[in-house]
């Protein structure tokens, strides 16, 4: 439904949407927003977050909202990796354990068809052959338990090297070009300027995002661990794939990290 069920076909996409972004690796990124809507739609914003990220990822965390289960908190996969037709990306087994060890829990339902992790996989494979992902499903999407799993987060992957965190989100949804750009506005601004609060306030003033809880705990990750660089990538609509500016959907890549060469 989301991308090509052909492994060749699906490598050679992924990495033509890379390729094709014209983004340069920085290594200081250390967490980055990606959108999940097919590939058709998003790709190409995706794979200007995926091009921006450093070159030597070897651990992704993945935070994503779920869309078909309730979610209580927020559920780490507990399985043995992730199948895509590039064959299968392995668990972080101890990153894992440690985020179940914080008392976080596996909740199998909300991992079946869900979409807004297993899209960002194929990217991971592709920019990253030989990494290996924890994954996580933020049901909570309150200011304070975004500031809890960022805790939890950053204290499962102390001592691990070469780790990037993503923001599984897309915006807006269903409203005019217009408007769209409007309220994804509002969205974009809050995340550059590195504090939460700011995207609480955007939120409250009609600002709109599915992934709201994974954005708010990439940018407390970011901040607990002194990342104080927050920018834009690419922000772009369906209207650019479909045609139509009377119903969008937005898109927006961004990207948090230390200080630009370092």
């Amino acid at each position: 439904m989301f991308y090509p069920s052909d492994g060749k076909i699906l490598q050679e996409l992924v990495s033509s949407l890379l390729s094709g972004s014209g983004r340069e690796s920085d290594e200081s990124i250390t967490g980055i927003v990606s959108p999940h809507a097919g590939y058709v739609y998003s790709g190409a914003v995706a794979g200007a977050a995926f091009a921006s990220a450093p070159d030597n990822v070897k651990n992704v965390i993945v935070i994503a909202p779920p869309h078909r289960y309730p979610v209580t908190d927020a559920s780490v996969f507990d399985g043995e990796g992730y199948e895509t037709p590039l064959g299968i990306l392995p668990l972080q087994r101890e990153i894992t354990s440690r985020l179940l060890g914080a008392g976080l829990t596996f909740q199998p339902g909300a991992h079946r068809s869900e979409h807004s992790a297993e899209v960002q996989l194929p990217f991971i494979q592709v920019r990253w052959p030989d990494s290996s992902v924890a994954v996580i499903l933020q049901g909570s999407v309150s200011a304070d338990y975004s500031g809890q799993l960022a805790e939890i987060i950053s204290e499962a992957v102390r001592g691990f090297n070469n780790t990037l965190v993503i923001a599984s989100s897309d915006l807006s949804h269903y409203h005019s070009l217009a408007a769209a750009e409007k309220m994804d506005m509002k969205v974009i601004d809050a995340f550059v300027s590195g504090n939460p609060s700011n995207m609480e306030e955007a939120l409250a003033e009609g600002a709109e995002a599915c992934g709201i809880g994974p954005i708010l705990t990439l940018m407390n990750y970011a901040v607990i661990n002194k990342q104080t660089r927050f920018g834009e990538i690419m922000w772009e609509t369906s209207a650019a794939a479909s045609g139509d500016n009377s119903s969008v959907v937005g898109y927006f890549a961004g990207f948090c990290g230390g200080e630009a060469g370092k």
